[in-house]
């Protein structure tokens, strides 16, 4: 297995020449292969569409970010900055969803109740 590894690291460490041939699926496929072999790097490109339950702070931070990698990538999508900025994509995204998550469990009275104990809605009463 530790072979394996090495293998690929010597083969992701050395770029493959340039040409305008190149599909984008060679290019995701050895990006990957790099973000295996050099964590926690990941070169997941994936556009992420911000849902509007998502807290705006959150979803405004994911919009800028995946500005922010567009434009670090679009001189070298292979960069190891590239890989970085996606990851960061990755991260926000995946806090957003969390955040949409939570809001989608929770249960309007409750959040009424927490802000509002005295009303007559959220009294409890024992028999």
């Amino acid at each position: 297995m530790a072979s394996t590894i090495t293998t690929v690291a010597a083969i992701a460490a050395f770029p493959a020449p340039r040409t305008l041939a190149k599909s984008q699926a060679m290019l995701l496929s050895r990006q990957n292969a790099v973000s295996f072999v050099a964590r926690p790097v990941h070169a997941h490109r994936r556009l992420v569409a911000v849902a509007a339950a998502t807290p705006s702070d959150l979803s405004s931070k994911v919009s800028e970010s995946i500005k922010q990698a567009q434009e670090t990538c679009a001189d070298d999508p292979v960069s190891g900055e590239c890989v970085a900025a996606w990851d960061e994509v990755e991260e926000l995204s995946a806090a957003a969803s969390h955040a949409r998550d939570r809001q989608k469990g929770a249960d309007p009275l409750e959040e009424f109740c927490k802000d509002n104990p005295e009303t007559d809605e959220c009294r409890m009463y024992e028999d």
